[in-house]
């Protein structure tokens, strides 16, 4: 899997920075993203869990040096975690603060809103965690509570679609994407978990400005 991982990175900055027709004027551009994530953790074995709200926005830079073809790369903070549900026995959530860079082949269609597909690895380090646990007495603990995250580096997929309106006072891009992880949150020795993967969905506006 981490073979197939940095394989892919390398295609998507070779396919991103490939060069195009003699006729075509390279676009580049950068710009500031803000959005919302909605987040959940792949537990194997399963937890109830209900949907976790976030924040991201960062610094992206994009560059077409091809007709209908470019690469895309981002510094994003992004906020991810899971919210558990425990009916009528209180309440568990963990926060999880991120430093996100995907790394994407950018394919768009030329029309008057110019839609797109983004495709490509990324690579994200945790920062900083909050746990929040309320009124669960001592017998309704997990192990996990109050056990820090150990795998602090991710890798994993990223995958999104949208519409890169250009305008008069700039280059707005709205997008949705999807955000898999390929390694574990927790390692399996010091959990009750076999697999614990991040799965988070981002919808987002970027301003740009063409240099």
């Amino acid at each position: 899997m981490k073979k197939a991982f940095i394989l892919l990175f390398i295609l998507t900055i070779i396919t991103g920075l490939s060069y195009g027709q003699s006729d075509f004027k390279p676009e580049t551009n950068i710009g500031i993203k803000t959005g919302g994530t909605v987040s959940i953790v792949r537990f194997d074995p399963t937890i109830g869990q209900i949907i976790n709200y976030g924040f991201v926005g960062g610094l992206s830079f994009k560059h077409i040096e091809q007709k209908n073809l470019g690469l895309q790369m981002e510094l994003n903070y992004m906020q991810a975690g899971w919210k558990e549900n425990l009916d009528s026995i209180g309440s568990y959530s963990r926060r999880l603060n991120y430093i996100h860079f995907p790394l994407m082949t950018h394919f768009y269609i030329e029309n008057k809103a110019r839609a797109f597909a983004n495709f490509g690895p990324y690579v994200s380090y945790l920062f900083a965690e909050n746990e929040s646990i309320d009124t669960i007495s001592e017998e309704n603990e997990r192990a996990y509570y109050q056990t820090k995250i150990a795998n602090k580096a991710e890798f994993g997929l990223c995958f999104g679609l949208g519409l890169t309106p250009h305008t008069s006072i700039g280059i707005f891009q709205i997008e949705g994407r999807v955000n898999m992880s390929l390694n574990n949150t927790y390692k399996e020795k010091e959990s009750p978990f076999v697999s614990s993967k991040n799965l988070i969905i981002e919808l987002t506006l970027t301003y740009y400005i063409d240099l």
